[in-house]
């Protein structure tokens, strides 16, 4: 697997930036974490987002560039459930592998949570141009008052400085 990750990412000059990236995500954290590795990128994804609250869809679409999780398109917006699309050259290589978005997932359920105020779950499906995160929210499910935080990240945009 190590060899076709190196030969993947180097002999592409458009993904050659993001061999680092891939080494961690697809080599590294396998290693440490094992089988859990997906459920416990979910839950990091959902912690991530609370060190990193966003106060709207267009800062998640903006984070989500600068992280270099991908090109994020929101879909279709529900009561109930809030549908992306995440595609672009970071997501091209590892459309084979939908279940190794989930920290992705993770990330916009607790943001999905934490603006609406209602527990929310996200679940992942590979598409034809990207994978599709779909997060579901419980309108009848609120969060207590303490567990909501008003305090967002202000998004810095380089080309405005």
């Amino acid at each position: 697997m190590q060899n076709s990750i190196y030969s993947q990412y180097l002999s592409n000059d458009r993904l050659s930036d993001l061999f680092g990236l891939a080494l961690l995500r697809d080599v590294v954290l396998p290693d440490l974490m094992g089988d859990d590795v997906n459920n416990i990128l979910y839950f990091e994804g959902k912690k991530l987002a609370r060190r990193f609250p966003l106060a709207n869809q267009s800062d998640e679409i903006t984070f989500f560039e600068q992280a270099k999780f991908g090109h994020l398109e929101q879909v279709k917006t529900t009561t109930k459930q809030v549908v992306w699309l995440l595609s672009g050259i970071e997501v091209e290589p590892r459309l084979k592998q939908p279940e190794s978005f989930m920290l992705e997932a993770g990330f916009l359920a607790q943001q999905v949570e934490q603006q609406l105020g209602f527990i929310a779950e996200a679940e992942v499906k590979k598409e034809k141009h990207g994978i599709e995160i779909t997060v579901h929210v419980d309108p009848k499910d609120l969060l207590e008052a303490e567990e909501v935080d008003p305090q967002t990240l202000t998004i810095i945009n380089p080309s405005e400085n």
